[in-house]
């Protein structure tokens, strides 16, 4: 039962993996994407955005099945907490060099994601900050036309 429990604890991390493969992609389009615009943020980073929405949530629901498998672990080996340390004793050198290489390539890619996304998140408050000064100035010039014309009617 505790190798197929950790199997199915390795397999899951496996399918995590591949969702965040498809997140760090999108995230990379988006980065893009953003580099290439010139003011504001393009609909396609939108698009992007709602599609890595649902990846999420698919990433949360594979979280939550792998935290039960955790648990059960956690209890059949009598263990304080579902860490590589704890696991290492209890655990075949093979399974357990398995699941530590999976946890380890998982953190790498959500690191990866991480890095991306902050890079993004810069550009897309440059991109609404060159929008509403340009939408400023335009306010303001209206607003200036808008004083003289009624200057002129008196």
């Amino acid at each position: 039962m505790r190798d197929i429990l950790i199997d199915n604890i390795i397999h899951n991390f496996e399918e995590q993996w591949q969702v965040c493969e498809k997140m760090a992609a999108s995230a990379q389009e988006q980065l893009e994407i953003l580099q290439q615009a010139e003011t504001g943020i393009p609909s396609q980073v939108m698009d992007i955005m709602a599609k890595r929405q649902t990846l999420l949530e698919d990433l949360q629901v594979l979280e939550a099945k792998n935290r039960g498998f955790q648990e059960q672990i956690v209890s059949e080996l009598g263990i304080n907490d579902f860490t590589l340390s704890q696991l290492e004793a209890k655990l075949e050198n093979e399974q357990f060099a398995h699941l530590k290489e999976m946890v380890n390539q998982l953190g790498t890619m959500l690191k990866s994601i991480s890095e991306i996304d902050d890079q993004s998140q810069v550009l897309m408050r440059e991109g609404l900050t060159r929008v509403n000064k340009t939408k400023t100035r335009a306010n303001n010039k209206q607003a200036s036309n808008a004083y003289n014309q009624a200057k002129e009617l008196k």
